[in-house]
């Protein structure tokens, strides 16, 4: 099987608070039927009560966002459509993203004549970007630290048991899933020295893997089982990582080299 057109291998999974589970799946749904229906990426579930969040003192570094969604879409399928996502993002319970920090401090990168949104300060934020040839593309970005970014691409690529399908010096992407006109995308993006990742407390990355035993002692952070099928974890800047078990008839036995040749760092001591 094409591992394009195959299950999906990641899902993303939002944290929403009590009684908001059901609107905020409703707005994902609705915002991403007109552009890949048959995609089924963000699973939205419900805390049982809020959260408070810590906001740390960074006054020396600049924290950017440990994931986005960018949507690639043509006009030339209908500016309809296009104006009715945009349109979407300016509503409740959408709200922008704000490009400057806790100081007033403009963001210095990736936000220059762009505009972002929100579910939730702890989700990841979202853009419309526009194409002009190609396919368009959802994609799915992880933000690394400067010095973390090699490793990390290491650490994907052996989770999703395969090579990048484009790699630049300072990014990355691997295709999920592909049609004719259609392509889901989980990217990694190096961030500049000095900038570090903020990650998203309500925002999980969930992984289909064939060998959770060859893959548990090579994670660079401890995996801990929350269930009989999934461990949880997290990658180099403290992004959070679901590892599910892939029960298949038809086990691939490149999983299993993946693990075995794959170079990562030891893990640390603690799980943040």
């Amino acid at each position: 099987m094409d591992e394009t057109q195959g299950p999906l291998a990641m899902t993303v999974h939002l944290l929403a608070n009590s009684g908001h589970g059901s609107l905020l799946q409703r707005t994902l749904d609705q915002l991403l039927d007109c552009i890949c229906p048959e995609v089924r990426l963000f699973q939205v579930s419900e805390r049982a009560s809020p959260v408070k969040y810590c906001e740390k003192s960074h006054s020396k570094r600049y924290r950017f966002p440990g994931m986005s969604v960018l949507l690639f879409l043509h006009r030339s399928l209908g500016e309809d459509r296009l104006f009715r996502v945009l349109d979407s993002l300016q509503h409740s319970p959408w709200q922008c993203y704000p490009t400057q920090d806790t100081w007033g401090r403009l963001c210095p990168y990736l936000f220059a004549n762009q505009e972002f949104y929100s579910l939730d300060s702890q989700m990841p934020i979202w853009g419309v970007r526009q194409v002009h040839c190609g396919s368009e593309i959802l994609r799915v970005t992880i933000y690394c630290s400067f010095d973390n970014y090699e490793d990390a691409i290491r650490l994907y690529e052996m989770i999703l048991q395969r090579e990048a399908t484009l790699q630049k010096n300072n990014f990355c992407f691997f295709v999920l899933y592909a049609t004719k006109s259609f392509a889901l995308q989980l990217s990694l993006k190096q961030l500049p020295p000095g900038m570090s990742v903020d990650p998203k407390e309500s925002s999980v990355l969930q992984f289909k893997v064939r060998e959770i035993g060859q893959l548990v002692p090579l994670l660079p952070n401890p995996c801990i089982p929350i269930s009989s099928t999934r461990w949880q974890t997290q990658d180099y800047d403290g992004n959070k990582i679901l590892l599910q078990r892939w029960e298949s008839s038809s086990v691939a036995q490149a999983g299993v080299q993946w693990c075995r040749h794959s170079s990562l760092r030891s893990p640390p001591s603690g799980f943040k």
